[in-house]
């Protein structure tokens, strides 16, 4: 059976990209059965057959044919089952073989194969999806929703289901202090083989995720207790009603985990690219704002960033980055699992909870001399400067060779002015910067006499 991809090869598209081909002049050209068939290496026959259906071309060769008509690859291909392609079928369209797609992205034949056939990424490539959608030109998301076409996702998401339910089972109700699922419980073990991850690792997320259930469960007992118990009538369908929302609420966040699972092991960011991701969240989204780069980490742990989840510019001779809206729903969606991998770092002000009122420093904003763009300072960097020096301010920051930040506390609000400058150590920019903020770094803040990191 031919495979989905090459079978969705459409032969009246090659006919009318052919014959209505325009040159680089924008006057028509179209090309002869046989003068295309010159340029791609085949004969005036096979050409004919391709258009009439007779025979499907192999990807090198549709790579070739939209080449030489100017056109992508894609576009030879019927868009009416696209929705049902997987990433082989989408590979195909795009002219590549697997070999030469594994060979581009610097991968070996096998790992590229897990992505193929099941659906898994290597583990120390945050960026591996977004090149791998840039090789096949097309955007993450189609990427995305083309390995949920992976016959062996589908069937991942159906057993994780089951495995999570099972769990919930098991070890939600237990009394006493909670410890999660056993390290040994095979569950875990087979969801360490299905996701090609550590049990350790896989362990340490259920951890989260089922005790976040268990509260949930608890809150839902107590609530039934009173709609039991209580000699109040009202109180008792007031709890009745909240007993059965906490159970909507369980039943809801049960169902969430395995495509949480799922999508986590996708795009998992390392511990310091997570940091920046963290820092960019609680930029105000309504303020549109970039963060200038030198803030935000170190330069190793911005480039390893995926320009799905964060855009990256230069603006002047600022470095900037922003969170896309993949990027925004990336924080909301695995904070916690974050959580449980690296639980010493510093955890994103959720929205929700910053609506609410937390008594935290807000952003600082900026424009740079000469330009619209709208800048950011983000809390994190207020606060480490308010906790080493113990004051108000003002507080010098460099955020490129030329511009200089100054940043006040006016009655608890901060503010912040930039100005033109030059940069005036001896060493080159930019400086080997801390994943914390340049706040933390020796020489960056002009009233600090003693900047380590404590």
């Amino acid at each position: 059976m031919m495979a989905r991809g090459l079978a969705d090869f459409d032969p009246l598209a090659l006919f009318a990209y052919r014959t209505n081909r325009t040159g680089t002049d924008g006057k028509p050209a179209p090309l002869s059965a046989q003068k295309l068939g010159d340029l791609v290496g085949a004969s005036k026959a096979q050409i004919l057959a391709y258009e009439n259906g007779h025979r499907t071309p192999d990807p090198g060769r549709i790579r070739e044919l939209a080449k030489h008509l100017g056109v992508r690859p894609v576009d030879l291909m019927s868009s009416k089952n696209w929705q049902h392609w997987d990433v082989a079928a989408r590979r195909r369209a795009s002219g590549l073989t697997a070999k030469e797609l594994s060979d581009q992205l610097g991968i070996s034949p096998k790992s590229y194969r897990r992505l193929e056939q099941q659906g898994i990424v290597p583990a120390r490539r945050p960026r591996f999806l977004d090149d791998v959608a840039d090789a096949l030109g097309i955007w993450p998301a189609a990427l995305d929703h083309s390995i949920n076409n992976i016959a062996a996702v589908k069937a991942r998401h159906h057993e994780t289901a089951l495995i999570i339910n099972g769990l919930a089972d098991t070890y939600i109700h237990l009394p006493g202090r909670w410890k999660g699922p056993s390290p040994d419980d095979p569950g875990l073990v087979r969801l360490s083989v299905l996701y090609g991850r550590p049990v350790t690792r896989i362990r340490r997320i259920l951890t989260k995720a089922l005790g976040e259930l268990r509260l949930i469960s608890a809150r839902r007992e107590r609530e039934q207790v009173v709609a039991d118990f209580d000699p109040d009538p009202s109180r008792q369908l007031k709890a009745a009603q909240a007993a059965e929302r906490w159970t909507e609420v369980y039943s809801s966040e049960l169902a969430r985990i395995p495509g949480r699972l799922e999508g986590f092991h996708r795009s998992a960011q390392p511990s310091n690219a997570w940091q920046v991701l963290v820092a960019l969240y609680e930029i105000e989204p309504r303020l549109s704002s970039w963060v200038p780069s030198p803030l935000l980490g170190r330069p190793e742990a911005l480039e390893q960033l995926p320009p799905s989840l964060v855009v990256q510019r230069v603006i002047g001779d600022l470095s900037a980055a922003q969170l896309t809206q993949s990027g925004i729903r990336h924080v909301a969606n695995h904070h916690d699992f974050y959580a449980a991998l690296y639980p010493g770092l510093r955890r994103p002000r959720l929205r929700s909870a910053r609506r609410a009122g937390s008594g935290a420093l807000t952003s600082a904003m900026f424009s740079p001399p000469g330009s619209q763009a709208r800048f950011a300072v983000p809390p994190h960097v207020l606060e480490r400067l308010v906790l080493r020096s113990s004051g108000s301010g003002p507080w010098d920051l460099w955020i490129s060779p030329s511009l200089r930040l100054s940043i006040n506390l006016v009655s608890g609000r901060p503010t912040a002015t930039v100005h033109e400058d030059r940069y005036p150590q001896e060493k080159p920019w930019p400086p080997d910067l801390d994943p914390v903020a340049t706040a933390a770094q020796p020489g960056f803040l002009k009233e600090e006499k003693d900047t380590s990191v404590g």
